[in-house]
């Protein structure tokens, strides 16, 4: 008799379908298994002996429910039922088929965490198990479970990111970058927090939001964010301050939208090297500090060299590896 059968024919029973020829055969078979009810361990299960009544007692509850049996109970109950809650057992731990709620605390299965990394000129777009989802910008780590516990949602961002979080009551949705911690019940925000930049931008867009410092253990509330405000945190000075912001500035990049407001030309060539995943050098270090504003929507990398040497009046050269646009250097041409 292999596992289905022996579901069946527990199943026929508790109907008070089963025949004298099948309810010997159910009771040899349980017989054999007498002895041999599968590894058993205690400390992840419980007491055997009390695990088997509460088997036995559900079995009893879920044939009382039926009302319709034919086979004598203080005959057969006692020595078939018993029997059949040791040998149910063995099958809960060799196969799963049988499976009695309540009779069992559910084992714990490990979390499994996943790294999405993209790289320069390239962006991903992640569903987190709560259907919450992030686009991930270049250059970028994003670390999150393959599924949330009950109490709250965490993950771990290193760079940039785009964030549409579900509401859930009750369940807060906490991101993690450096120090910073942001929670969320539901709502639309972007975090950037690259490593090399000085500060962290927390952008919101929708909802509502708090930033909190972790410090030896502790954790400090900075601020509470309302729609479009957003907090730049500096991480040498340890300090931060909010105002409004542009919104198309902050989270245009997901749609691969780039606009800057009278912005230093080193913050944005940082920008565009993530975009592009192409190097912009210029030898003219005076040119860094030199403010643009400009906006580039859904352009080529040729337009944007082009406009950029437009801009700072420098000629360029363009290094090729594979085919592909690696560097593109900006020099000042001898008179």
């Amino acid at each position: 008799m292999d596992n289905r059968e022996f579901s069946n024919l527990i199943e026929r029973y508790k109907r008070g379908e089963i025949s004298s020829q099948e309810q010997e055969l159910l009771e040899r078979f349980l017989e054999s298994f007498q002895t041999n009810s599968g590894d058993w361990i205690e400390q992840e299960m419980g007491n055997q002996g009390i695990i088997e009544k509460k088997i036995y007692s559900r079995i009893l509850r879920d044939r009382n429910k039926e009302k319709i049996h034919s086979i004598n109970r203080t005959i057969f109950f006692p020595s078939l039922l018993q029997r059949a809650a040791a040998i149910a057992l063995f099958f809960i731990l060799s196969s799963g088929i049988i499976y009695l709620s309540g009779v069992f605390s559910k084992k714990t299965v490990p979390v499994v965490w996943h790294d999405e990394v993209t790289s320069a000129g390239e962006k991903s777009i992640i569903t987190l198990s709560d259907s919450s989802q992030v686009t991930l910008n270049a250059d970028s780590k994003l670390r999150y479970p393959d599924r949330f516990d009950n109490a709250r949602r965490e993950v771990y961002l290193e760079g940039e990111g785009y964030f549409v979080v579900k509401h859930i009551t009750h369940q807060p949705f906490i991101l993690h970058t450096g120090n910073l911690s942001t929670t969320v019940l539901g709502t639309k925000f972007n975090v950037s927090a690259y490593p090399e930049n000085k500060a962290i931008a927390v952008s919101l867009l929708e909802g509502k939001v708090q930033v909190t410092r972790s410090e030896q253990g502790t954790n400090e509330s900075i601020v509470v964010l309302k729609p479009q405000e957003q907090l730049m945190y500096d991480k040498e000075l340890d300090v931060g301050s909010s105002s409004l912001f542009d919104s198309l500035e902050v989270v245009g990049w997901k749609d691969n939208i780039y606009k800057f407001e009278n912005a230093p030309l080193d913050k944005v060539l940082s920008q565009l090297e993530r975009a592009f995943g192409i190097k912009f050098t210029i030898t003219d270090q005076k040119v860094l500090a030199q403010k643009i504003t400009i906006k580039f929507e859904k352009n080529s990398p040729q337009t944007v060299m082009d406009v950029i040497k437009r801009l700072t009046g420098l000629e360029y050269k363009i290094i090729m590896s594979n085919g592909k646009i690696r560097e593109v250097v900006y020099f000042r041409k001898p008179l």
